[in-house]
């Protein structure tokens, strides 16, 4: 018998020997009828290259030879790789885990249901041998050559030569060699990374040959004891087809279920899972391996009918998309299976079956249940050591198993029941004896299982509070303090990686945050669990943050783009400043200085803006990240990138060149730049140009405020972006519209609106003439558009009064109010929601309450700023300076019970220019609370005849009172003489010399009035006033024009003194001072629009548009349609002038531009004037 099996063996060698060199020589295809399926296994042993390969194999429905040419130089490089001995010592390291995988027993370990007669058998001998073999390969390309040498080719489901061991073996082993790194070998290398070598396997056919093979295993009757699939070969199996990352994800292949009914439920609202019988599933599965098989022979047709090798070489593996396909759908057959099974898995198959869906992107909620339900079960009896599992045989789950489960559902994204038992119990098994098992976590496990737990938190949206919410937000809470202590007691053991993650899920979920952080951030929708031990959180969370800076410090080098920007997001998210974070940042600053080339669009962005929001300003690491956002490089920033760069660059004060965009008051020759920070905000409003659809909300107001912030005036984008929200014209359909910005986001971009007018008093040699309140019409009016810009702001207003005002923070309500009073325009329903809820807050303000939340408290700013707006605006707002008048007090008595206050006191929340503009809108909305009056000429004078003009500036650190707020107090000292004597206030014997700033110029007319030196329409003001006078003259009306009262004047006059000193600080247009007959010409600056009026101005004009005003200079022709108010300070000027005796006329700008110059109407007009 031996002589007779050595004399086949030889026979076996000559003839498989003499194929293989035939098929070399001839290039070609040869049909060896039935000697073909005996020699076949032995002639595919033969070597073959990465690339192009003559392959043997058999068709499965046919015994087709196909002939593929050998690649000489990859043979070469084969045996020279084998020569250096580098496949053996890979072989050699994935194999020792390997066998510690498997073990020696329950590799080849088969179920009962496998029977007796199969186990003894000779097929059972063979397939162990099999294993044995594929166990010992050195590379890829030994499994995939065992695969055919065995027969892998010969027939369906590998012509049943394979059992399911050696399918799960040969499989497994396939994606330890596609994902094995030799850390001996250069990393830098391409072709030892592992998406090449991944890359390689799969292209090869024998792997497409494989995976068509195990589909058609996967679906043999279950009379075939040979390939009844047991759990572990299951959940080896599904790991390595995602190990190998072929697998589509379910948004681009859908999942496909057996038809169940709770299934059906649980994914009733997943788009991307269909339902169908498990005959159909099996049949489609089968269909496509029969598919992948048909693509490969193709392909081998077409290679092999190519003699030139490079040309050869371009022939590209057309099966590719099919076996992606198959191996979508292996993965959702596997998963059928193992549910028919899934009391047999234990905790490790569990978190392996939940990784390799997770990974492949084909998670649904029902499996993921399913499989974290048995998971948590299985936890829970080995826990308890219960009999009923320690019959099982179940042994308690590996740290890696807890850290891969959580690590599945994160990546999935998949929420369910299942999740929060599971993340309750991970809480529980690491509280169990005092946390005596965390010590077997390594580092790497600790930090996936805290990213997991803070990915799936903040993946949760803004759902109901309910039981499981909380059940998991506690269990997250104990997660993360086993965490944090383990970072305090062993951080050298963590990598940078890891170190980075654990910051960041610290930060994402808020955990132990200091109260400002959180405060700062409420605009930003950061999460905040809430604790049942705040304090202990916040000290153990210091702690550990304290140790990290310290120990990564000195390894920064070490730490990847992304870990550095992770790092400085959660320090700066988690609010704990210290000195040693400071050098951290310091450190970080210095790797983006010295690698800046490295770090993407994000991590750029995001540690910009880390830095600014803990004020770490320095120039140089601005400068460094900003030249990587480049006009080249700026289509491949996301918008958060952009505005998270601009943001950041504002905010810590980098210096722009800020008339580079300006085209409309700034000469093309002066508008250009060099230099990285303004070439970055090109960049970033380039793209919100181009494609502002891409911006959410917040990344458009946070471009815009950043231009508005750093000073940069920038039309062209902020007329893009008025149009883009609401329309060019008030036909536009399909406009973005406002209801997405938050009220921080409303604020900020009405704001930016108005500051872009009132940057235009900064432009030197600006073509716009006009200036003070008209200069900001008309520049706001030439950038955007009149009618745009009215239509964007009564937007804005019907927004907040929709969605309530009582949603914003006194900043928001702040900012809006400064916006439109600035740009003069008054929504009054706007206006009357926001004085309806302050004066709704201040009344409610409880200061020994400190629930009171921020929506109530008012910074000194806020204050004056809301007033000051309803004032320039002239709108009453009810009481609102009565109202305010407690808290002022409040807030200057520094909190205490008393209400008692001095300069000193009042110093630290008011600044003296403050303190004058909300005395001065005390004046024009005629509220004079007494205590409020005498707090304000306290703050600005002192309290007694003691109190000298030096101390008030030493107490205010400022250099006096500027001279803005010195003809502002003249006002308010006239009006207060005039209409609240009873208060008995008066300015100083020595005001103004001794108070205002020492740099200011003399008080003149020209300096201080605010009055417009030139028209927005076609005439200046100075042309609009001679006309109407001639027209007086013709009419016979004596008068003067400029009439100038002084301070002089009002003493001697009317009793009001105002100062030792002869001023001209109040003028009359056109005077008859006989007849004390006043005429004031008022230009547009002398009104603002009614935007929410239903009354409107009949004008000739109806559309605004820009216009010469002579000496080159442009201005804008209003059209003065909607209703026009006066505003308050010329309000309170003509108001002013009938308390002395004057009969005051006003000829509105548009009255006389309709006239048209026609003599006989301007006398008709003005005789009815007067």
């Amino acid at each position: 018998i031996l002589y007779i099996y050595m004399m086949m063996f030889f026979l076996h060698s000559f003839i498989a020997l003499s194929v293989a060199y035939w098929n070399k020589q001839c290039l070609g295809t040869s049909f060896l009828g039935t000697a073909q399926a005996f020699v076949s296994p032995i002639s595919s042993t033969v070597r073959r290259g990465a690339n192009n390969r003559n392959e043997s194999f058999e068709n499965g429905y046919g015994k087709l030879q196909v002939a593929m040419v050998n690649s000489q130089s990859d043979e070469s490089n084969i045996q020279r790789d084998r020569n250096q001995g580098r496949g053996r010592i890979q072989g050699r390291n994935i194999r020792t885990n390997e066998r510690a995988r498997h073990g020696n027993k329950s590799t080849y370990k088969m179920s009962k249901k496998k029977g007796k007669n199969y186990k003894n058998s000779k097929q059972l001998m063979e397939a162990k041998a099999i294993n044995k073999e594929v166990i010992n390969s050195e590379s890829a390309q030994d499994v995939l050559e065992i695969f055919m040498a065995k027969g892998g080719a010969k027939g369906e489901a590998g012509g049943g030569v394979f059992n399911s061991v050696n399918y799960s073996t040969l499989l497994h082993r396939l994606a330890r060699f596609a994902t094995y790194i030799d850390y001996t070998q250069n990393r830098n290398n391409p072709a030892n990374s592992v998406d090449q070598k991944r890359k390689v396997i799969l292209s090869d056919p024998r792997t497409a040959i494989l995976l068509a093979s195990l589909a058609e295993a996967l679906v043999q009757p279950k009379s075939n004891k040979m390939l009844v699939f047991n759990n572990r070969e299951l959940a080896n199996l599904g790991w390595a087809i995602a190990k190998l990352k072929i697998a589509p994800p379910s948004n681009v292949y859908p999942i496909v279920r057996p038809i169940d009914s709770n299934e059906m439920e649980t994914n009733s609202q997943n788009k991307h899972v269909i339902h169908a019988t498990m005959e159909d599933i099996e049949n489609d599965l089968l269909d496509l391996a029969r598919k992948v098989r048909l693509q490969v022979l193709e392909v081998a047709k077409e290679r092999s009918s190519i003699s030139d090798p490079a040309e050869r070489a371009l022939v590209k593996s057309k099966w590719i998309p099919m076996l992606s396909a198959l191996s979508g759908k292996l993965l959702d057959v596997i998963a059928a299976k193992v549910l028919e099974i899934l009391d047999n898995f234990n905790s490790q198959e569990l978190a392996n079956l939940l990784y390799a869906n997770a990974n492949a992107g084909r998670a649904d909620e029902y499996l993921f249940g399913k499989l974290s339900d048995q998971l948590v079960y299985n936890m829970k009896k080995v826990a308890d050591l219960s009999p009923v599992g320690n019959s099982r045989g179940l042994t308690l789950p590996k740290p890696q198993e807890f850290s891969n489960s959580v690590w599945a559902f994160a990546s999935a994204g998949v929420r369910c029941q299942g999740q929060v038992n599971l993340i309750q119990c991970v809480a529980e098994t690491l509280d169990r004896n005092d946390g005596e098992i965390v010590k077997e976590f390594k580092p790497q496990e600790l930090s996936n299982t805290a990213w997991g737990v803070a990915t799936l938190i903040s993946k949760r949206g803004s759902e109901t509070e309910d039981d499981d919410n909380t059940v998991e937000d506690q269990s997250a809470l104990r997660i993360l303090r086993w965490v944090a202590k383990s970072l305090n007691g062993r951080v050298n053991d963590f990598k940078p990686q890891e170190i980075s993650n654990s910051v960041w899920a610290f930060a994402t979920l808020g955990f132990g945050a200091t109260t400002s952080a959180n405060q700062l951030n409420t605009n930003n929708d950061y999460i905040s669990l809430p604790s049942n031990q705040l304090d202990q959180d916040r000290e153990l969370v210091a702690q550990s943050l304290q140790t990290i800076a310290i120990n990564a410090s000195s390894r920064l080098h070490r730490f990847r783009p992304q870990e550095l920007n992770n790092l400085a997001w959660g320090f700066c998210r988690l609010g704990h400043h210290s000195d040693d974070m400071r050098l951290l940042f310091e450190g970080i600053g210095q790797q983006i200085v010295q690698r800046h080339y490295q770090f993407a669009p994000q991590d750029i962005g995001t540690t910009l803006w880390s830095f600014a929001t803990v004020e770490y300003f320095d120039e140089s690491v601005y400068k460094a990240a900003a030249s990587e956002l480049t006009l080249r490089k700026s289509r491949s920033f996301k918008p958060q990138e952009l505005s998270n760069t601009v943001w950041a660059l504002a905010t810590a004060g980098a210096t722009p060149q800020t008339q580079a965009f300006d085209t409309t008051l700034v000469k093309q020759s002066q508008r250009s730049y060099n230099d990285p920070i303004t070439e970055c905000f090109a960049a970033a409003t380039t793209e919100l140009i181009r494609r502002p659809n891409e911006f959410k909300e917040q990344e458009i107001k946070d471009v815009l405020w950043s231009l508005s912030k750093a000073g940069i005036r920038h039309p062209r984008a902020f007329k893009r972006v008025a149009e883009y929200l609401v329309g060019s014209t008030t036909e536009s359909e399909n406009v973005r519209g406002l209801n997405g910005f938050s009220p921080q986001g409303l604020g900020n971009l009405a704001w930016s609106y108005a500051r872009q007018g009132q940057l235009a008093g900064g432009i030197e040699e600006s073509v716009i003439g006009s200036t003070g309140r008209l200069a900001v019409y008309e520049t706001i009016s030439l950038d955007v558009g009149e009618d745009l810009i009215q239509r964007l702001f009564t937007r804005i207003g019907e927004t907040i009064v929709l969605c309530g005002a009582a949603r914003f923070k006194p900043q928001d309500l702040s900012n809006t109010c400064w916006a439109f009073a600035t740009l003069g325009l008054l929504h009054k329903d706007f206006f009357g929601t926001v004085a309806k809820v302050v004066n709704e807050r201040l009344k409610s303000f409880n200061p020994s309450n400190k629930s009171d939340t921020s929506l109530v408290k008012f910074k000194a700013q806020e204050i004056a700023n809301l007033v000051w707006s309803f004032a320039t605006l002239n709108y009453k707002g009810g009481d609102l300076l009565h109202s305010f008048t407690p808290y002022i007090i409040y807030l200057c008595s520094d909190g205490k019970k008393s209400t008692e206050y001095d300069v000193k006191t009042i110093s630290q929340s008011f600044k003296r220019q403050e303190v004058a503009s909300i005395a001065w809108s005390c004046a024009v909305l005629e509220q004079y609370p007494p205590q409020l009056m005498t707090l304000l000429y306290t703050a600005l004078f002192g309290s007694s005849d003691r109190t000298t003009p030096q101390s008030l500036k030493d107490i205010y650190s400022d250099d006096g009172i500027q001279t803005q707020a010195v003809m502002t107090m003249f006002y308010v000292q006239m009006a207060l003489d005039i209409e609240a004597p009873e208060l008995a206030l008066s300015l100083p014997s020595t005001f103004p010399d001794d108070w205002k700033e020492s740099n200011d110029s003399v008080i003149t007319i020209d300096s201080i009035q605010d009055e417009d030196d030139t028209s927005m329409l076609h005439l200046t003001t100075s042309r609009l006033q001679q006309n109407v006078s001639r027209a007086l003259q013709r009419i016979g009306f004596n008068h003067v024009q400029e009439h100038i009262i002084s301070t002089t004047e009002l003493q001697e006059g009317h009793g009001i003194y105002l100062s030792p000193e002869h001023l001209e600080f109040l003028s009359i247009d056109i005077a008859d001072t006989s007849k004390l007959i006043g005429i004031e010409v008022d230009g547009p600056g002398h009104f603002v629009t009614v935007l929410d009026s239903d009354s409107k101005n009949v004008c000739d004009d109806t559309k605004g548009s820009a216009m010469r005003t002579g000496k080159g200079k442009t201005g804008w022709k209003f059209t003065a349609n909607s209703e026009q108010q006066m505003n308050g300070p010329t309000a309170l000027k003509g108001r002013l002038l009938r308390h002395m005796g004057w009969s005051i006329v006003h000829i509105p700008y548009w009255k006389w531009r309709d006239l048209k110059g026609n003599e006989e109407a301007e006398e008709d007009y003005t005789k009815r004037l007067l």
